[in-house]
């Protein structure tokens, strides 16, 4: 079994993927101009990070993935700001690295097994909901733009097993909803609202 084969068929495995599929150049190239659109056109400033994370890796797979599928590994969007150098010193605020850029988290998604995470005794939440937390006081300035991102996360499935399945650089993002349907398309996925679809990319750690 050669190793992509090896990677899909452990996909495919898990408890709550009904679909894989691996996405050619152009198809990941069309769902990245759709989330392109979307952040455009959403009303709150968005960007979604991961979905070039995954654009840059040598493979993209499409899971299609119902509701028996585990939680994120980690908040899947976020309020930041841009932080200040790492160089500097370190941040009083938490700070999120994604696509080589630091920002200053102001509000995350809670996850039932991760609940938000206060820095301090005493500091203000506001919740939207019970899936989201903001930190007002965390703001640097309110002259200082903020936006929603949404950043690459890991693939514990997969990164257990890389030295195994031979690969590296494991990201996995949640598509936007316009990506999404151009992902199913391409794909061959059915347009059932009831499952939802998820991009992973990865290197080869050698030469495929």
């Amino acid at each position: 079994m050669n190793r992509l084969a090896a990677v899909e068929r452990l996909l495919a495995e898990l408890p709550g993927i009904v679909g894989v599929s691996r996405v050619r150049s152009d198809a990941l190239e069309a769902a990245l101009a759709e989330e392109t659109r979307y952040e455009q056109a959403a009303f709150m400033p968005l960007r979604n990070v991961g979905v070039r994370e995954v654009h840059a890796r040598a493979v993209a797979l499409a899971l299609l993935k119902n509701g028996l599928f585990r939680e994120p590994p980690a908040p899947t969007v976020y309020l930041v700001e841009p932080a200040g150098d790492p160089a500097e010193g370190p941040s009083p605020e938490p700070v999120l690295e994604a696509g080589g850029v630091h920002y200053r988290i102001l509000g995350e998604e809670v996850l039932a097994a991760r609940p938000a995470r206060v820095t301090r005794p005493g500091e203000k939440t506001v919740f939207l909901a019970d899936s989201f937390v903001m930190f007002p006081e965390r703001r640097a300035s309110p002259r200082t733009p903020s936006f929603f991102l949404m950043p690459p996360l890991g693939f514990p499935e997969l990164e257990e097993r890389e030295q195994e399945l031979g690969i590296r650089g494991v990201v996995s993002i949640s598509p936007s909803s316009l990506a999404d349907v151009a992902l199913r398309a391409a794909c061959g996925f059915p347009a059932d609202a009831s499952l939802a679809s998820l991009l992973v990319g990865f290197d080869w750690a050698e030469p495929a």
